[in-house]
């Protein structure tokens, strides 16, 4: 009687090691393949989020520049418009649970928002004898820290939205320019994008923060008249944003056979054949702010 009490025991034992064991293989199974696949979706979902803020963003630059009274300094000038963006996948949340339950759910992306402007980026137009403009093209840029899905940036530039990753540079909304049917005059809205406020060129981490932008002025529209032998020439930080800016201007109508890349990077871009150029500026003065360091 005691041997069979000893071998239903060990029976038990053995069943109850077996159910572990099963146990352990659905959540190794889980942690291999379910929950990359959970934080690739989530990252997925906050890229699409971010690329909608950029989107949104230049509504707000534009109506600012389009509402300004430029003859009595009025109207949108006066007016701080404020943006929230969320960095990371999971906006600053923590959970409270143990070891066990946070290994058991996919670890919250990072992101950095900032404000690009080391004059590496610049559009000039200039005619055979002195530089009519140079102005910079600052950005504002979000660069994610992606873990499960990869690696994006979004980033405002001229009143228009690129997307960079790893195997390039696209143009998700075009640029302030435009050009006339037989692309012989040029239209340009250069946005003068300065840092000021808190002096914050970046934030990082996770978790909301604030984007204030003012517009300061709008200049005058002013034409380069034909006749001068005038070029377009834009210098961007890299290769992938010039071929980006290439497509995009093709797009919208730039000579076909007086649009050219180069320079020794390939980052240089050159238009010519443009008999007329109407330009203008928007002066923006853009801050950023940590919600949760104005909170604390």
């Amino acid at each position: 009687m005691t041997r069979l009490n000893n071998e239903e025991g060990l029976s038990e034992v053995i069943g109850f090691i077996m159910i572990l064991a099963l146990i352990m293989v659905f959540l190794s199974i889980w942690v291999v393949y379910g929950v990359p696949s959970e934080g690739r979706q989530q990252e997925i979902e906050h890229m699409d989020y971010v690329q909608d803020w950029f989107t949104q963003y230049k509504i707000t630059a534009d109506s600012l520049w389009i509402n300004y009274d430029d003859v009595n300094n009025y109207g949108t000038g006066n007016i701080t418009l404020s943006n929230s963006l969320v960095l990371g996948s999971l906006g600053g949340a923590t959970h409270s649970q143990g070891l066990f339950m946070v290994l058991m759910r996919p670890f919250g992306s990072s992101g950095t928002i900032s404000l690009e402007e080391d004059g590496s980026e610049f559009i000039e137009i200039k005619n055979t004898s002195a530089t009519i403009l140079n102005e910079s093209m600052m950005r504002i840029q979000y660069d994610s820290s992606n873990l499960y899905w990869i690696p994006q940036s979004y980033y405002y530039q001229m009143g228009g939205v690129f997307l960079r990753q790893t195997d390039g540079t696209v143009c998700r909304i075009a640029p302030l320019i435009s050009f006339s049917d037989n692309s012989e005059i040029a239209n340009i809205l250069i946005t003068d994008l300065k840092m000021g406020g808190s002096d914050m060129a970046s934030i990082s981490g996770e978790g909301p923060v604030r984007i204030d932008t003012v517009i300061t002025g709008r200049a005058e529209a002013a034409t380069v008249p034909a006749g001068l032998g005038h070029n377009i020439t834009i210098t961007l930080k890299d290769e992938s944003a010039a071929k980006a800016w290439m497509g995009i201007l093709r797009e919208l109508g730039a000579p076909s056979g007086g649009i050219t890349r180069g320079g020794p990077d390939g980052n240089l871009i050159t238009i010519s054949g443009v008999d007329t150029i109407n330009y203008q500026r928007a002066d923006y003065t853009v801050s950023l702010q940590s919600v949760v360091a104005a909170g604390a």
